[in-house]
């Protein structure tokens, strides 16, 4: 590695630091993976193919009943229930 001193705005600082610590690195490892990815789009190539955003983006949300979305949309959409089949079929539910 090849040290760099890098003057920033406070605003920049802030970003880093918060997304040092959600993503449990240092600030000087957040630069560096931002500027791999600037280095692929600005690469003659682009970013190669559409896998290479797999894995840039993390769900936090648990599955539901250990189903992904892409299998049943409607259960993440509607629910379960009875109220969830009438807004499937794009009727009210009955209510007494």
């Amino acid at each position: 590695m090849q040290r760099f001193q890098l003057s920033i705005r406070k605003e920049h600082a802030e970003f880093l630091a918060t997304r040092a610590m959600r993503e449990g690195v240092s600030m000087a490892e957040v630069v560096r993976r931002l500027l791999d990815v600037e280095a692929r789009w600005d690469s003659p190539e682009g970013s190669g193919t559409i896998w290479d955003i797999v894995g840039l983006f993390k769900d936090e949300l648990p599955l539901i009943d250990g189903i992904p979305v892409s299998e049943d949309t409607d259960l993440y959409l509607y629910g379960r229930g009875s109220d969830a089949a009438a807004a499937r079929c794009g009727h009210a539910a009955d209510t007494p």
